[in-house]
């Protein structure tokens, strides 16, 4: 019963170790099976036992499955957690009723239960290999009771008694079957150097079930800790576990901006608008002058500022008018002006003088002329009635005496020519009423081009 006692107690202690490995984020590994041990082939020293694993003399006798007192399952836990790529620390517990043949002893207890080290050799080429050999050096308390044989003497004469120390050399391989799980052998010969004899020597095989665990996601996310490099922040798979707070696709980390979306090319941040026009910095040609997008960032210019913008103004360069595209007001919407202001001016009867009436009319004509600062015909007509010949001197007269008036009240002389046309463009018959023929005897101001202008100069009214 004390045995049993202590045997429960070295695998409660392996196991409870496995709590502690919950708690960190490196890789751990539970294992559980059975073990076999064979005393018949332990050689006494490190030259007999190569000779018996590679074919020395016992060999035939470690290869024997019936030199093997082989426990039932659940008689082996192993508990290992990585120290890196290349290094594991194991905790490995044996327990059973064992044997020794080479001695004649029959079944007594058997606990063999310390730390080991092993080395990877798949960190050389993929931790993450299905394939994972090992070499493994351990220390062992072994408890193994030869105190009645007489057989189990030490150099000194001295019974070898139950309890040793262990030290255990072996390989062996896990085979992962998935990620988490798999299967181990491993061949270990177990030497106990302290008690100055080679009794309780034995060769040790086991196979185990494993399960790997222990990777923890400390902030829940859904990434282990190892592949997280966020592992106290919640964050997004495709950022390694990191947040990204703002949504802009860069993870806070890289992110100077962290609260406010920006572009990745800006480092997370948003492109500045220093003038607030809606177009960014980078984009902006004026970046400190409000302006629309469509220029660039930049105001539209006004070049002759008139207040009509150049990308509307039809002639951008000279002063205008809205309603005129932004060019200046036509000179025949002047000369119309001019006409109109003119409508009904009075001569008296017969004559090419002009009335006190008719002196508002041609202040007000005046003043649209000098506004215009254009050049003008200014054209005589008459009615139907009389004479073709004295009707054409007639309008001639008239149109010189309105220039006159003109230029009296300022009009610029080089700016205007007087001609007559007579009644070539009357339309009221002849023997109408005097009233009637009243709208063909009239002033007309025209526009004057260049090639009108040079004939009228060569031309004598």
């Amino acid at each position: 019963m004390k045995n049993l006692k202590l045997g429960i107690s070295a695998l409660a202690l392996t196991v409870a170790s496995t709590v502690f490995a919950q708690t960190t984020s490196n890789p751990w590994l539970i294992g559980v099976g059975a073990h076999g041990v064979n005393h018949a082939a332990a050689g006494g020293n490190a030259g007999n036992v190569l000779g018996t694993a590679f074919g020395g003399n016992e060999a035939d006798a470690l290869y024997n499955i019936n030199n093997f007192t082989i426990t039932p399952p659940l008689s082996k836990l192993t508990v290992a957690r990585n120290l890196n790529k290349y290094l594991v620390l194991d905790w490995q517990t044996s327990v059973g009723n064992v044997d020794n043949k080479r001695l004649g002893m029959g079944k007594e207890f058997f606990l063999m239960t310390g730390l080991g080290l092993q080395f990877k050799f798949n960190g050389l080429w993929d931790e993450e290999s299905w394939f994972d050999p090992y070499l493994r050096v351990g220390a062992n308390y072994l408890r193994h009771d030869y105190s009645g044989q007489s057989n189990a003497i030490d150099e000194d004469g001295e019974n070898i008694g139950a309890d040793h120390f262990a030290l255990a050399t072996g390989l062996g391989s896990n085979f992962w079957i998935t990620k988490n799980f798999g299967l181990g052998i491993q061949g270990d010969y177990v030497s106990t150097p302290v008690d100055k004899s080679v009794a309780a020597n034995f060769w040790q095989a086991s196979a185990s079930l494993l399960f790997r665990f222990g990777n923890t996601d400390r902030d829940k996310d859904g990434i282990l800790d190892k592949d997280d490099l966020c592992p106290d922040t919640p964050g997004l798979a495709q950022f390694q576990g990191c947040p990204d707070t703002d949504g802009d696709g860069v993870p806070d980390k890289d992110d100077q901006c962290p609260d406010v979306a920006g572009p990745v090319e800006n480092n997370g941040c948003p492109w500045p608008d220093t003038d607030g026009d809606g177009v960014v910095d980078k984009d902006d040609a004026c970046p400190e002058v409000a302006g629309p997008a469509e220029n660039n960032g930049c105001p539209w210019p006004d070049t002759d500022n008139d207040g009509i913008l150049d990308k509307d103004d039809a002639c951008p360069t000279v002063p205008g008018l809205a309603q005129y595209n932004g060019c200046p007001k036509p000179q025949q919407v002047w000369a119309d002006e001019a006409t109109k202001s003119l409508e009904n001016i009075l001569f008296n009867f017969d004559k090419a003088t002009l009335r006190p009436e008719s002196k508002e009319k041609l202040d007000t004509a005046a003043q649209i002329i000098k506004d215009s600062q254009g050049r003008f015909l200014i054209i005589g007509h008459t009615d139907k009635k009389g004479n073709d010949a004295y009707n054409l001197k007639l309008s001639q007269r008239r149109a010189a005496a309105v220039v006159d008036a003109l230029e009296a009240r300022g009009v610029n002389a080089a700016s205007l020519k007087s001609m007559g046309v007579g009644e070539q463009d009357a339309t009221v018959p002849e023997n109408a009423s005097n009233a009637a023929r009243l709208k063909d005897r009239k002033v007309v101001v025209k526009p004057a081009d260049d090639a009108t202008w040079e004939t009228l100069k060569k031309r004598d009214y």
